[in-house]
């Protein structure tokens, strides 16, 4: 998959209820995908205290995001990693946050299917993943947007594809 998303960064007055949505508990490893400027990651750290692991390719915001959490003192609950999706092993995750296209949802079905274990939550933003029902969606008004936009949870593998 060599399909790199935008960089569009998920409203952050939303991410806390993005977290409690998927009941992300202390310790728990939360993984974000196309982690961007990090912004997932230090609230499932600083507010949650999860492990939480960002995955992001421009180096750019890979470098700005380090920083970001050291400056936070996070280095021991976060970190970033500049990889591709599809070379990063999600076999230890417990949540995975997310605000990806359907397109790339789409495109990481297999690896999910193949991957997560039983009980993972997976939550995002904006986009449902196509074929599967989601346990729970919920509409939010991110401040300064104008309309509601959902969230989406599915618990593996209480998602199935049609």
């Amino acid at each position: 998959m060599n399909y790199t998303e935008p960089h569009v960064p998920t409203p952050e007055d939303i991410i806390p209820t993005m977290l409690s949505l998927a009941s992300v508990k202390p310790d728990e490893s939360v993984f974000d995908l196309g982690s961007g400027d990090a912004r997932i990651v230090i609230f499932a750290a600083r507010d949650f205290h999860a492990r939480a692991v960002g995955v992001e390719t421009r180096k750019r915001l890979v470098k700005a995001s380090r920083q970001k959490i050291r400056e936070l003192g996070l280095s021991d609950r976060a970190k970033i990693t500049c990889r591709n999706f599809k070379k990063v092993s999600l076999r230890k995750v417990d949540v995975l946050c997310t605000y990806l296209s359907s397109y790339t949802l789409n495109l990481l079905t297999p690896k999910f299917a193949k991957e997560l274990r039983s009980g993972v939550r997976i939550v995002n933003f904006d986009y449902p993943i196509p074929a599967w029902k989601a346990t729970k969606e919920i509409e939010v008004v991110p401040a300064g947007w104008k309309k509601p936009h959902s969230i989406y949870l599915y618990v593996v593998p209480a998602v199935q594809a049609d």
